[in-house]
């Protein structure tokens, strides 16, 4: 797979101005297109840290401490404003395809264009992905060519196993600490009740979310004729049905699906794309992106 069959370039080119940020603050300072928790800061380090016993004190910011009554000390790690955490479902239903792209392809790229626009900005990146009870996450990076990196990561992925979002966030709440906003790629082919109890857990952490959810056109429209055999890409159960006498209660079934996620993620502050298959990506960022 060549970069451009990774990343939309197009896409990207199209996005040109725009830029993705967050509402809240971040504590990482420098040039770049976040707001600080601490106003005033010098672009010459990373973030300001409450002061604990131990600390060196020749990083004492006094001007600081006479605004805020607070001490904090300056880092000067070789650091960014914000890390984003782009996580791809690459569970068994995510390779489902009514044509040339599966779900799973689509979200590497759409993932990998993000990736690309991110790192453009300055923040750093930390692309991976996931299933049920493992996630493979690569360290946070800022430049391009360690983005490609991370992105030849992706070429060999395939959709199996099955859909789950509790571990694989935890562990990666667990490996990257820093001030951090998630971009979860998936179907979202879950029981609910789990990823609204994943997604408060993201939200306690101070963690700000958007949720891309990949669908193939067929999903939605369900244009099948005659008798079919359908078989479950998770667990391999297969059933025959007439697809026509089932049609109506399916599209009705999948319509609630979709608004019962869209006010999961509503209620707890967390931006929702739907995002079809056959869409342009550029339609899709730019519902996250802002001027």
């Amino acid at each position: 797979m060549q970069l451009d069959e990774l990343i939309d370039f197009n896409a990207a080119a199209k996005l040109k101005g725009f830029s993705f940020t967050l509402n809240a603050p971040v504590k990482g300072y420098r040039t770049g297109v976040h707001k600080s928790f601490l106003k005033g800061a010098s672009p010459d380090f990373f973030e300001y840290q409450e002061y604990t016993p131990g600390d060196e004190l020749k990083h004492l910011d006094w001007r600081v401490y006479g605004r805020l009554d607070k001490l904090y000390i300056k880092k000067f790690e070789d650091e960014v404003n914000l890390t984003w955490c782009v996580l791809i479902d690459r569970s068994g239903s995510m390779g489902y395809a009514s044509g040339s792209v599966s779900k799973l392809r689509f979200a590497i790229r759409l993932s990998a264009t993000l990736a690309y626009l991110l790192t453009k900005q300055g923040d750093a990146v930390a692309l991976g992905d996931f299933s049920q009870k493992e996630v493979k996450i690569a360290a946070p990076k800022t430049s391009t060519s360690n983005l490609i990196t991370a992105l030849e990561n992706l070429r060999t992925v395939r959709a199996e196993g099955k859909t789950g979002f509790k571990q694989p966030i935890l562990r990666t709440l667990e490996s990257i600490k820093r001030d951090s906003a998630y971009v979860i790629v998936s179907d979202f082919f879950t029981e609910l009740e789990s990823l609204e109890e994943t997604v408060k857990i993201l939200r306690s952490s101070r963690k700000e979310v958007f949720a891309f959810h990949v669908l193939d056109p067929y999903e939605i429209s369900f244009p099948f004729e005659d008798t079919i055999e359908f078989e479950d890409l998770e667990d391999g159960v297969k059933i025959t049905v007439d697809a026509a006498s089932i049609r109506s209660i399916y599209k009705k079934n999948v319509e609630e699906f979709i608004e019962r996620l869209k006010l999961i993620f509503q209620e707890n502050g967390v931006k929702y794309v739907l995002c079809l298959t056959n869409q342009p990506i550029e339609e899709l960022l730019i519902q996250i992106a802002s001027r």
